[in-house]
């Protein structure tokens, strides 16, 4: 009796456990530190699989479910070879049938999971990081998104398209490529049409910005971007502003929206190594990569002065670390640096040394 009733508290157990995720994964603002754990407790036994499966459809909400999205070293085959490597090596016999029949629908129920993450979860996803917050996201498409500090974006996923809406700041992607959905970024001011490629999108105040590092994408005014998810025969091509090809950069103002953009030539890994936490500068003025560190980090950096606002900068800097950059301005003979604040850095004239008496 005593372990028939051990069995049923189990059982309890992981149904409660089942029913505690079930709601927690409901809710929007779940960390991803939790979605993690989350994984991890999928990973643990077949049996939590098997209720949380269970659970769902009870409740008939696999399809509507808010399951989080796995991160790229968290694969169904890594939960699926867990629970294989949980079988006892020896069993009686028809126990052991039964088991085998139990990973084989584990298995079926882990994939299904995975596959209502992958169409479901981020079918509609806010990510937001704030200053001096890098983030990388895989999503459900197998595409890669990075993005920098101080961004807000909604990824938005339905049968024929895949859109993601940038509210502010910049994001990289790396598109997978699938010709029957297009993958548009909508910025407000331009919106980017691409199927598969890799480039990035930078909302500033006044202007949007967009990089490609490879393959090539069309960029239209914001206030079209719905044209975009047509097929490229059945888009007006007047509506097109620029068409970008490998390491070209385009501009558009959102406070000029008449002023016509013009296509530069750039080094596409340069210009968005903010992605990995770099910030590169060649011949850039001081006051240029000032502005480049200040909008991503809390610590701020103020150059008044206009003569060194106009100095020119270079080499390769940690995106994450202003203190460093000041420090290195500073070593030049005719730059001081004053600590005004734990946050407040100002980069002022060096004052000659008076002469000796």
């Amino acid at each position: 009796m005593a372990m028939k009733e051990q069995h049923e508290s189990l059982e309890q157990t992981v149904s409660d456990q089942a029913a505690e995720w079930f709601i927690r994964l409901r809710d929007r603002d779940l960390t991803w530190s939790d979605r993690r754990k989350f994984v991890r407790w999928l990973k643990q036994s077949p049996s939590h699989i098997a209720e949380f499966m269970r659970l769902c459809s009870l409740y008939g909400r696999v399809k509507r479910a808010k399951v989080p999205a796995l991160l790229p070293d968290e694969e169904a085959s890594n939960v699926i070879a867990l629970v294989q490597r949980e079988v006892p090596p020896a069993e009686e016999p028809r126990r052991l049938g039964s088991r085998k029949l139990l990973l084989a629908a584990a298995a079926a129920c882990c994939l299904l999971l995975v596959g209502v993450i992958a169409r479901v979860v981020l079918s509609t996803n806010t990510i937001e990081t704030h200053l001096g917050e890098w983030r990388q996201v895989q999503l459900a498409d197998g595409s890669l998104l990075s993005a920098g500090p101080n961004t807000l974006l909604q990824v938005e996923y339905r049968k024929g398209v895949r859109r993601v809406r940038l509210a502010h700041g910049e994001a990289m992607f790396q598109v997978a490529k699938d010709s029957a959905r297009p993958f548009i970024v909508d910025a407000g001011g331009a919106a980017v049409r691409a199927v598969g490629t890799k480039f990035g999108v930078d909302r500033r105040d006044g202007s949007i910005v967009v990089t490609v590092a490879e393959g090539k994408v069309a960029v239209a005014r914001g206030d079209r971007s719905g044209v975009l998810e047509n097929t490229i025969e059945a888009i007006d091509q007047s509506i097109i502003v620029a068409a970008l090809g490998a390491d070209e950069q385009v501009e558009i103002s959102t406070s000029l929206p008449m002023v016509q953009p013009r296509i530069e030539k750039v080094n596409a890994s340069n210009a968005l190594a903010w992605a990995k936490g770099r910030l590169i500068f060649q011949d850039e003025t001081l006051a240029s990569a000032v502005r480049e560190f200040n909008r991503r980090n809390r610590i701020q950096i103020d150059v008044d002065d206009p003569d060194l606002a106009t100095l020119t900068v270079c080499c390769v800097y940690d995106a994450s670390d202003p203190e460093a950059f000041a420090e290195a301005a500073a070593v030049r003979p005719d730059i001081a640096l004053v600590r005004e604040g734990p946050d407040h850095l100002r980069l002022v004239p060096e004052t000659p040394a008076s002469p000796a008496p």
